[in-house]
């Protein structure tokens, strides 16, 4: 149980849920339309309580195995797996990548908030591409490199 809640915590489906949580809870606050009003904060709610849960999970992780804790709050992503000199070279294949595509992914999304300046959506729709875009790039090159090692 320990190891698939370690596995929970740190897979790119859940940072990409928490992505989306926090960019519906903007859209929510500050975007939609007036007839979902009566949605909005059990919304926002239910939002929270999810991102809440992901920090109860955490510090149950983290009694649990106090020699392999999850940090809260981390200048490192918990991603980078750096045990060995083969793990930092994927996780500079990866990170490169990602530069990459932020290098591409940032001026896009600049002329399409701007092309589409009347839709008010576009620059949260925007942001969570890029973040998803980001943690699928990543996990795509960490898994391609793992599978050619396990093969």
């Amino acid at each position: 149980m320990g190891n698939m809640l370690r596995d929970i915590l740190r897979s790119p489906l859940t940072a990409m849920v928490i992505l989306a949580l926090t960019i519906g809870i903007l859209w929510v606050h500050y975007l939609a339309p007036p007839i979902l009003e009566a949605y909005h904060d059990k919304f926002k709610t239910g939002a929270l309580l999810l991102l809440g849960l992901f920090l109860v999970l955490i510090l149950i992780h983290n009694r649990r195995h106090p020699t392999d804790k999850l940090s809260l709050i981390s200048w490192t992503p918990y991603e980078f797996k750096e045990e060995d000199e083969g793990m930092r070279w994927i996780t500079l294949q990866a990170c490169r990548k990602v530069y990459v595509f932020y290098y591409v992914a940032i001026p896009i999304g600049a002329l399409l908030i701007m092309v589409f300046r009347s839709y008010s959506f576009v620059p949260l729709l925007v942001l969570f591409v890029m973040g998803a875009g980001q943690y699928w790039l990543y996990w795509w090159e960490v898994r391609k490199y793992l599978r050619q090692e396990e093969g």
